[in-house]
């Protein structure tokens, strides 16, 4: 593949990459060879940028799993699932999971429970129970928490 940029452009570009928001060293360095950059150049630019603070995979990783579970509302489990790309280290990963808070974790799982539930009212029981179940093992929570959440909506009378 013939070189599109020069090394010195690619890391003034990278360097505006990384600034936008925060960006695993995989995702930088998959960038830089799609500018035409060898792997050797890339890897460079990359360590490069993390010895400048540009680049910080427990940053990343951290970011990565606030804004999903915040924003996105998923589960442990479809967040790991999804920062497996990244190629991160499992203690890197395992360190950000473990940032969640497990209090407004447990909560926003029941909330997103008794929404469900809520909506299943004119269901069947069992269907009610199934389908919710199956919403929230979608959505990446573990599936005692989930048992959990839905025996307490039953003992509510919800």
């Amino acid at each position: 593949m013939p070189r599109e940029i020069s090394v010195k452009e690619a890391k003034q570009r990278a360097g505006r990459f990384c600034a936008l928001r925060e960006r695993s060293p995989n995702e930088l360095l998959e960038k830089l060879k799609s500018w035409g950059l060898s792997q050797e150049e890339s890897q460079e630019i990359v360590d490069d940028l993390i010895q400048q603070g540009f680049l910080d995979e427990q940053r990343f990783a951290n970011a990565f799993c606030n804004d999903k579970f915040e924003f996105n509302s998923w589960g442990k489990q479809k967040i790991k699932a999804h920062i497996f790309s990244h190629k991160l280290s499992e203690r890197v990963v395992q360190r950000a999971l473990n940032r969640i808070d497990p209090d407004k974790y447990t909560k926003r799982l029941f909330e997103l429970a008794k929404t469900k539930w809520l909506k299943l009212q004119n269901e069947e029981p069992i269907k009610q129970k199934q389908k919710t179940l199956a919403y929230l093992a979608n959505k990446g929570f573990e599936v005692d928490l989930i048992w959990n959440a839905i025996n307490q909506l039953e003992g509510k009378g919800h």
